[in-house]
């Protein structure tokens, strides 16, 4: 530590090594730890790759969203409005993911429950 009013410089760490660079041995890099930094550089390039996915698809939508801000006409059975079409399609959107989760969603299935089949028994015994 560097102290105030010291001359003395601030202590220093050693370098540390690169993964599959000289000096491994020295420091005490296992094969374990080269693993593990694969692991992490895995990691965090796959963590890069879906945030440029989200951005990818952020800016898809908005231009989307954009794209389809015309009001239509849409009938309501009862009465008549313009809305702007990007919200017909939401509401399609929605209204057809719930009809697929009630029809698709699982109930309470009847199963019978058997006893496992006993091996006969041997005669003569």
């Amino acid at each position: 530590m560097h102290r105030e009013g010291s001359d003395e410089p601030p202590a220093r760490s050693e370098p540390t090594a690169v993964a599959g660079g000289p000096g491994e041995e020295a420091i005490g890099v296992t094969p374990e730890d080269r693993l593990h930094l694969r692991e992490l550089q895995k990691e965090r390039r796959s963590r890069v790759v879906k945030a440029l996915v989200a951005l990818v698809l952020a800016v898809l939508l908005i231009i989307f969203i954009i794209a389809n801000s015309q009001d239509v006409p849409v009938n309501f059975v009862f009465f008549e409005r313009e809305v702007p079409l990007i919200w017909v399609m939401f509401g399609c959107a929605v209204l057809g993911g719930l009809v697929g989760f009630l029809i698709g969603k699982p109930g309470k299935q009847v199963r019978l429950h058997r006893r496992p089949k006993e091996p006969p028994e041997r005669k003569g015994r």
